[in-house]
């Protein structure tokens, strides 16, 4: 475990595979109609969190980076980092019109 998280590469790596695996759980679960709104309020509870860590690390991993790679692993996670933001945003301002 030392020599994995010593390696940005792979750690940043690690984080955009696993942020990418838990947007597909996200988008999945919004996307089943079986689903009831209070499961969905679940995943959400659980996952959002963990997606926002995650990211974080990721981001701050890729800063020790060296070479050509740094870059797109910046933006990528900066990216993640935006829509996490941005879905938080709409979840605040839209609270008030669901029933």
């Amino acid at each position: 475990m030392e020599k994995f998280f010593r390696n940005a590469l792979k750690v940043s790596i690690a984080s955009l595979v696993t942020s990418i695996i838990l947007y597909v759980v996200i988008i999945g679960f919004f996307l089943l109609s079986a689903v009831t709104a209070s499961a969905f309020d679940t995943v959400i509870k659980v996952t959002v969190p963990i997606l926002t860590l995650i990211t974080i690390l990721g981001f701050i991993y890729s800063f020790f980076i060296k070479g050509k790679q740094k870059i797109p692993f910046l933006i990528l996670h900066f990216v993640s980092l935006c829509a996490i933001s941005f879905g938080i945003y709409l979840t605040v301002s839209f609270q008030g019109f669901a029933p």
